[in-house]
C-alpha cells in the first residue's frame, strides 16, 4: 500500500510540473497572439486577459490528459532505470496493482475532464467567441499606434495618426479620408480620441481643432471648414447569436437531439473522459514494457499511440459530424479497440499470451 502510495505521488507530482510548464508555454503564446491583436487594433485591449483566460481554461480538457499521460510515463521509466520497479516486485508489487493505482489518478482525472467537456467549456466557449466579436465590434482608433492605416465608422472612413501623447491618451496631427461622401472629403485635426458613453455604451471618435475639406478644388462646391470639435459615431457590430451551434448548447440540451452534428458533439465530450481514463494506462504498460535504456524508444511508441488515439476521435468525430458513419460505429469502436490494445500489451507484459511459434529442426 505505501509503495502504490508512492508511485501515486510521484506521478501526481511530475504531472502537475508537466501541466504547470504547458499551462506556461501555452499562456506566454496567447498573450503574445491577444496583445499583437490589440496593438494592432483589431481587438479593444480591455477584452485581451478575458480572452486568455478563456483560452486557457478551455485548454485545460486536453492539457491533463496529456499532463497524466507524460508524467506516469517518466515515472514508470525512471522507476525501472533505477531497478525501483524490482525491489518493489520482490515486495509484492505486481503489474496489475501498479495499473490499478494509476488508474484511480486517471479516474479522477477523467471525472475532472467530464466535469469541463460537459459544463465548464462549453459555457467558456461562447463567452469566448461573444468577447471576441464584442472585442473586435468595439476596437476603435485609440488601439493602433501612430504611423499606420485604419478603417473605422462603417469601414468607409480611412484614419491615419503622425504620432501620440506620452501618456498614449490622444493620437496627434490625424488625417481622415471620408469614401461615403458624393465628393472627395477630407479632414484633418491636432488630436483625437474616443469618447465612450457610459449610459448607451456608444463610442465616439472626436477630433479636435481641425479643418476639413470637401469637394473639388477650384469649384463653387468646395467647402473649407475649421471646427474646434468635430464628433464621428463608431458602429459597433452586433454580435451574433451562436447559442444554438452544437459546440455551445448545454449537454442536457444535446441529450434531446437527433441531428447528426448535435450527436456528434454529445459523443465527442463523452470521449475525451474515456481518453483521459485509458491514455494514462497505456502509457504505463508501454513504460513497463520498455527494455533499460531504450526510454527513448518507448517515448515515441508511447506519443506514437496516444496522438493516434486522440486524432482517431477526431477524424471519426467529423464524420459522425457529416452523417457518413452513425455515432455508434464513430466512437465505440475507436475506444474498443485502445481498450483491447491496452488488455494485450497487459497480457504480453505477464507473458500469458500462448502463440504457437514454428520451431526450425536443424539436422
Amino acid at each position: 500500500m505505501i509503495l502504490q502510495r508512492h508511485i501515486l505521488t510521484e506521478i501526481a507530482k511530475a504531472s502537475s510540473a508537466i501541466l504547470i510548464g504547458l499551462l506556461a508555454i501555452f499562456l506566454s503564446m496567447r498573450l503574445a497572439t491577444s496583445f499583437a491583436d490589440a496593438a494592432g487594433g483589431s481587438l479593444a485591449p480591455q477584452y485581451a486577459l478575458r480572452i486568455v483566460a478563456l483560452k486557457m481554461l478551455i485548454s485545460m480538457q486536453n492539457l491533463i490528459p496529456m499532463s497524466l499521460f507524460i508524467g506516469a510515463y517518466a515515472v514508470i521509466t525512471t522507476l525501472q532505470k533505477h531497478s525501483e520497479l524490482i525491489s518493489m516486485k520482490a515486495n509484492g508489487v505486481s503489474h496489475l496493482s501498479i495499473l490499478a493505482s494509476v488508474s484511480k489518478l486517471s479516474g479522477v482525472a477523467a471525472l475532472l475532464i467530464t466535469a469541463l467537456t460537459c459544463v465548464i467549456t462549453p459555457i467558456a466557449e461562447l463567452k469566448l467567441i461573444e468577447l471576441k466579436e464584442t472585442g473586435q465590434s468595439t476596437a476603435t482608433i485609440t488601439n493602433i499606434s501612430s504611423g499606420s492605416f485604419k478603417k473605422f465608422g462603417d469601414g468607409n472612413k480611412i484614419f491615419f495618426a503622425q504620432g501620440e501623447t506620452a501618456d498614449k491618451s490622444f493620437l496627434t496631427n490625424t488625417f481622415v479620408h471620408d469614401d461615403a461622401k458624393p465628393n472627395d472629403a477630407v479632414m484633418v485635426a491636432l488630436r483625437s480620441y474616443v469618447l465612450n458613453d457610459p449610459k448607451t455604451g456608444k463610442k465616439s471618435a472626436i477630433f479636435d481643432a481641425g479643418t476639413s475639406y470637401q469637394g473639388e478644388s477650384g469649384k463653387l462646391d468646395y467647402v473649407v471648414t475649421h471646427f474646434k470639435r468635430h464628433t464621428v459615431k463608431i458602429k459597433s457590430a452586433t454580435v451574433s447569436d451562436l447559442s444554438r451551434y452544437p459546440t455551445f448548447v448545454p449537454t442536457l440540451e444535446l441529450l434531446g437531439q437527433k441531428e447528426s452534428h448535435y450527436a456528434a458533439e454529445l459523443h465527442w465530450r463523452l470521449a475525451l473522459p474515456v481518453f483521459a481514463f485509458l491514455a494514462p494506462l497505456i502509457g504505463v504498460i508501454i513504460a513497463l514494457r520498455q527494455r533499460k535504456g531504450y526510454w527513448y524508444l518507448g517515448m515515441t511508441t508511447a506519443l506514437g499511440v496516444y496522438f493516434s488515439y486522440l486524432n482517431a476521435l477526431g477524424i471519426f468525430k467529423a464524420f459522425v459530424k457529416k452523417d457518413e458513419v452513425s455515432t455508434m460505429l464513430g466512437f465505440v469502436p475507436i475506444h474498443f479497440l485502445f481498450g483491447m490494445l491496452l488488455l494485450l500489451l497487459y497480457l504480453d507484459l505477464e507473458n500469458q499470451l500462448h502463440f504457437k511459434r514454428a520451431q526450425i529442426t536443424v539436422k
